[in-house]
């Protein structure tokens, strides 16, 4: 596998990262279940349920800083071979949905093998000529019903394990030969079960909650999913075609997220009544079984979100005139703009897209009428401060990293510091550094379509698109969306940095930014997939980020007290934070999902959201009830305020000492302005 491009942020990305000092790889939470590979004691797979033991930090008035969940070891499936001789870990393979890994000891032709899939059901390991060992947390208490007792002798295909601490699991078990009835399994001691001969075939693991799902759970459990695929026909259908082994006559049974629930379309699956888990992070996931062959669930995404540069609400001439706007304006066309060639990815980014806006505004008559020299001077100052991004001439250029596959800055590899530049060298951010840019490409082509480098910029800003979310597997360059996690319908920050709470996530704002731009760019360039798998990326985005991210008074995905936040703040897979990676100050933790400021954000960041994260919290805050106006944050605080108080926000946005980066006075006033209550 390590010639094909590598997927630095997928969900599994703990997988291929380790520990600096114990070289131990970390868990997966490929949800309900999370997962181990174990590299010491013994050696193998080791999966729980971490909603059952869930815990609460920081709480404050009956109110959590953050909630998370313990490693632990509830079930353990290993070999005996792997006493003596240390298995070798490898991923075999993986999906846009999940991923293979197998175990082998280097004194057996043996193999152990997973395939870990999002919303998998069951866990399931493949031995071929190994002999099992199952190891459990607490002491078994019956089997099958009977009390357990060690040197106790068990043959079949399905055990009901039920341990003194509560927990129960179903083992089934499915032999790779027809003319196999089964597994002969030995009590060895209280809480393990250990196979008496090697054996061939897949042993699969579900947790019961409840009559209902144990039922369910026993049903369905001969379908044993592989993998998944994402298959994209337009800009509102998706579909994820499930990857199967065994028997799946009654269907694939699987879990889906709060977000799928909305869109699965009837035709393609079934709920499974009153059978449910929680994911770690993302609330409740409901039971599905599909309807057809093979396995697939089929989405549609019927809400419309333009693509368009401008606001929904158009300026009137006499607003405009009102705010004064053409002053403003050409205050800030003919300001120093700076593009700092030894800077920042993510800063320059978000100068140019600042400035691409102000061009936006330049070609807007409401504002003008019909001079054009704004619009002249502000597009020739563009074209001019991202000549060194076209020749890639800055200090720290960007490369080609051959070995996983992308485009990274080579800051990292310059400075020896893996965390320069937000961790862009080791694809940390790249869907937030690279939608400034791409959405300046857009405007570019947009206004100024006949530029001599229009196809300098264009090849340029289609590499990025590449990198963060190449939609094809056949591309040996780089790997399928790298960022973008279709189960989730968010993209991941981190990429190769191993984290012990897994992936995360923290500024939606800029995630979406970065695929409203791709659709802007693919619609500007006449590429209609490109536009197509943008559109459908920021409306998927957009339902998940209100279901996960953004938590108005009717919200019950995260537990009741988390949800007085209102924002996660940082979402992990195994933990949800209020806190930025920057800052603890509460207006942070809420600016950031709400920067950079476009017309998609409307989309988003609904009214009743606003106004009651800003009821509840935003107005309580220091810098608001002080009139901080030196803090360039207060502008963008005001300017989200602006959807539910117009009047007021204007009048606040015009005192502001600081304009937040990014961000011009310009701007800020147009977009707060048109914003219809």
């Amino acid at each position: 596998m390590r010639s094909k491009p590598v997927p630095t942020n997928a969900w599994w990305g703990n997988l291929v990262t380790c520990d600096a000092t114990t070289n131990a790889t970390g868990p997966i939470w490929p949800n309900p279940f999370a997962v181990s590979v174990e590299s010491s004691g013994a050696y193998g797979f080791a999966l729980s349920y971490p909603y059952r033991n869930r815990f609460f930090g920081g709480v404050t008035d009956g109110v959590a800083k953050y909630y998370a969940h313990p490693k632990r070891n509830e079930i353990q499936l290993t070999a005996y071979e792997f006493q003596t001789s240390i298995p070798d870990t490898q991923i075999t393979n993986w999906t846009d949905l999940g991923v293979t890994v197998q175990l082998q000891a280097p004194s057996s032709t043996g193999t152990m093998k997973s395939s870990m899939v999002s919303g998998m059901a069951y866990f399931t390991a493949t031995y071929q000529g190994l002999t099992p060992e199952i190891l459990f947390e607490a002491p078994i208490a019956t089997i099958n019903g009977v009390t357990a007792t060690v040197g106790t002798r068990y043959y079949g295909t399905k055990f009901n394990v039920a341990a003194v601490s509560g927990q129960q699991w179903w083992l089934h078990v499915f032999p790779s030969s027809s003319s196999s009835n089964g597994i002969q399994l030995n009590l060895a001691t209280t809480m393990i079960l250990q196979g008496l001969t090697t054996f061939n075939g897949a042993i699969r693991v579900s947790a019961i909650l409840d009559a209902t799902q144990s039922v369910a759970q026993d049903t369905y459990s001969s379908c044993i999913v592989t993998g998944g695929d994402v298959e994209i026909t337009s800009d509102s259908k998706y579909s994820f075609k499930w990857k199967t082994e065994g028997d799946c006559a009654k269907g694939l049974f699987h879990y889906a997220l709060d977000h799928h629930t909305k869109t699965l379309t009837a035709a393609s699956v079934v709920e499974v009544a009153n059978v449910a888990m929680y994911s770690a992070t993302r609330g409740l996931m409901k039971a599905f079984t599909t309807l057809t062959s093979p396995p697939t669930w089929s989405f549609y995404e019927s809400r419309n979100i333009p693509v368009t540069h401008y606001p929904r609400s158009r300026l009137t001439k006499a607003v405009a005139l009102q705010q004064d706007l053409k002053t403003k304006l050409r205050a800030d066309i003919q300001g120093i703009w700076t593009v700092s060639t030894a800077g920042s990815y993510y800063f320059t980014g978000k100068l140019v897209q600042q400035y691409a806006s102000l061009c936006l505004m330049a070609n807007d008559p409401v504002i003008v009428g019909t001079d054009v020299s704004l619009l002249r001077r502000c597009v020739t100052k563009l074209e001019s401060a991202i000549a060194p991004f076209l020749d890639n001439s800055w200090k720290y250029k960007l490369k080609y990293d051959a070995i996983l596959g992308g485009i990274v800055s080579s800051e990292g590899f310059v400075t020896g510091d893996m965390n320069a530049d937000f961790g862009n060298t080791v694809y940390n951010d790249h869907h937030y550094h690279y939608g400034y840019w791409v959405h300046m490409a857009s405007v570019i082509n947009y206004l100024h379509p006949t530029w001599t480098r229009i196809g300098e910029l264009n090849n340029m800003t289609r590499m990025l698109l590449r990198d963060v979310a190449n939609p094809s597997r056949d591309d040996p360059y780089f790997p399928k969306f790298r960022g973008f996690d279709w189960f989730r319908g968010h993209s991941y920050s981190h990429g190769m940095t191993t984290l012990a709470d897994g992936k995360d996530e923290e500024s939606t704002s800029e995630d979406i930014n970065f695929s409203y731009s791709m659709a802007l760019f693919g619609q500007t360039t006449n590429h209609k997939s490109m536009k197509d798998i943008g559109r459908l990326m920021t409306k998927v985005s957009a339902r998940s980020i209100q279901t996960y991210f953004l938590f108005d008074s009717s919200s019950t995905i995260h537990p009741e007290a988390y949800r007085p936040h209102m924002v996660p703040g940082i979402l992990f897979d195994n933990k949800a934070d209020y806190a930025t990676w920057f800052s603890a100050d509460e207006y942070m933790i809420h600016g950031i999902q709400m920067l950079p400021v476009t017309p998609v954000l409307e989309y988003v960041r609904t009214s009743k959201f606003v106004q009651e994260e800003w009821d509840t919290i935003l107005s309580k805050l220091d810098i608001v009830t002080a009139d901080q106006h030196t803090n360039s944050w207060y502008s963008l605080l005001y300017l989200n305020y602006a959807r539910v108080n117009k009047a007021q926000a204007l009048l606040k946005l015009s005192q502001c000492a600081s304009m937040m980066d990014g961000l011009s006075r310009s701007w800020a006033l147009y977009m707060a302005a048109q914003y219809s209550l």
